[in-house]
């Protein structure tokens, strides 16, 4: 198997290259990102390249002809350049998926987002994969997702004779992932518990994205895929469980207080008061699909992975255990 990997250099990149590249099987691996990879792998060959620029791609995967395209070059942390965010999210994966195209590349998956279905007072809980991505209006990285996935389905139904494999993961922790969520319990001075409702959520572990992500690739899979841990906590549960006091406020007034912050640069306010409806409101994701038809099963579940995470993080005293192993990736 060959593999092109864009955004190989992250953590979900470079531990997948790490498992891809350890299998017999794998014959090449090119790993497309921005910067270097922390660790070279064998197998693999780090390239230098932007994702937008699709003539590069294509000429990548005309050289290269990839059993598998894997698209994980996106921008996370909100900057406050939204045109540029937009630009490398939803232009680049457009980009990507116009070159696979070109070059008649069989087997595509890329990493949508579970704030690919927004987060409002009507979701169903859990979401399935078929009910419709509808992004968050006032918050851009939901927002650039969404558009982002249904590039994907429209490529998907324009090329019926390939495979587009759509991951959704809910929120990604693990003792690697440092990123605006999860310095948030570190930076946060209290958590709102907006409108006198403690809203539940999800967390999946960095491993088990990667285990995910891997399964799909092996069953050639078509179609969306949730990912996430089982269970769920409660915002003021986690926040009790590392010593951080909780506020209860109007949903009103807490975008107000981000509002503000957000427009001085306040340094611990990392993103726009947008993302405040994921914690007020529900987006719980179903991982029913992913576990029938690849046979996943995540090694913890979200009190297991929000532990791990924090204890490598410095805020709890104990390390925890995850009550499984991680699904066998070879």
């Amino acid at each position: 198997m060959r593999y092109l990997i864009t955004g190989g250099s992250g953590y979900i990149g470079s531990r997948l290259t790490e498992i891809l590249a350890a299998r017999e099987e794998t014959e090449r691996i090119v790993d497309l990102d921005v910067r270097a990879p922390a660790q070279p792998q064998a197998k693999a060959e780090f390239v230098r390249g932007d994702v937008r620029d699709r003539a590069a791609m294509r000429s990548l995967l005309d050289r290269e002809r990839p059993d598998a395209l894997i698209h994980l070059a996106f921008l996370l942390n909100p900057i406050r350049d939204e045109a540029r965010m937009y630009d490398v999210d939803v232009n680049g994966t457009q980009a990507v998926l116009d070159a696979a195209a070109e070059a008649g590349t069989q087997q595509v998956l890329v990493t949508s987002s579970a704030t690919a279905y927004g987060a409002f007072p009507d979701n169903p809980r859990p979401i399935a994969e078929d009910w419709p991505v509808r992004g968050q209006p006032d918050f851009s990285y939901a927002r650039d997702k969404a558009d982002a996935d249904r590039l994907c389905q429209l490529w998907a139904l324009e090329h019926p004779d390939r495979v587009m494999t759509i991951v959704r993961p809910c929120i990604v922790f693990g003792p690697s992932v440092d990123n605006y969520i999860s310095r948030t319990w570190k930076n946060s001075s209290f958590m709102p518990i907006m409108d006198g409702v403690d809203e539940e959520f999800q967390l999946v572990h960095e491993d088990d994205v990667v285990s995910a992500i891997v399964a799909l690739l092996d069953a050639k899979a078509a179609g969306a895929f949730n990912v996430a841990g089982d269970g769920v906590l409660r915002w003021g549960e986690s926040a009790q469980m590392i010593g951080l006091r909780t506020r209860e406020l109007s949903f009103k007034a807490a975008r107000r207080i981000y509002s503000i912050a957000w427009a001085l640069h306040a340094p611990r306010v990392e993103s726009p008061p947008g993302n405040l409806n994921f914690v007020r409101y529900p987006w719980l994701v179903s991982n029913d699909k992913l576990k029938a038809e690849t046979g996943w099963r995540p090694s913890a579940d979200t009190r297991e992975v929000f532990v791990e995470t924090m204890y490598a993080k410095g805020l709890i005293a104990v390390p925890g255990s995850r009550s499984a192993e991680p699904t066998p990736t070879s």
